[in-house]
């Protein structure tokens, strides 16, 4: 299997948030409550408000694009159909703006290290996997990696073609 394929399956088992194989409404849901429980954000506060939109603009990207059957859910392989620069700008990008802000704590443009891990552990990825992508976009070792760095790496984890992204430390 190539890289971007580990990638993508990667990504869909991250957001299969009740692991029963399919993408759902309610998994989207569920990701952006877990995702603001761990940065313990207010639900009312414009981050968690901004965090809940880019999951639900995500998901219904995703369902307006690749449900076909109108079942209201999607495989795996139908989710591998969505990682196109036009499926990732219009949908993905303002879930990847919204982690990105909802993590930088302190709005300086940086995502302090402990505030990285616990986002992307709530989205679902492993710790190790987690710390070798900050090592990646950190490499100078200064607890902190930039937004604007992250927010890349994102893209480049839903677009590369093969290897050599920074999104294959995920996985």
């Amino acid at each position: 299997m190539d890289a971007r394929l580990d990638r993508i399956k990667a990504a869909f088992d991250a957001l299969d948030t009740n692991s029963n194989g399919y993408l759902e409404a309610g998994d989207f849901d569920r990701l952006g409550h877990r995702i603001v429980q761990a940065l313990d954000v207010a639900e009312s506060s414009p981050k968690a408000q901004a965090m809940h939109a880019g999951c639900r603009r995500y998901w219904q990207g995703l369902v307006g694009t690749l449900d076909r059957n109108g079942d209201g859910r999607l495989t795996c392989e139908e989710y591998a159909r969505f990682h196109e620069p036009d499926g990732y700008e219009g949908n993905v990008r303002p879930y990847a703006e919204a982690l990105t802000a909802i993590c930088d704590r302190d709005d300086d443009g940086f995502v302090q290290h402990a505030d990285l891990v616990r986002g992307l552990g709530a989205v679902g990825f492993p710790v190790a996997n987690i710390e070798d992508l900050s090592r990646a976009l950190d490499p100078q070792g200064t607890g902190q990696v930039s937004r604007i760095e992250w927010r890349t790496a994102i893209e480049d984890f839903f677009l590369t073609k093969g290897s050599h992204s920074v999104g294959d430390t995920l996985v």
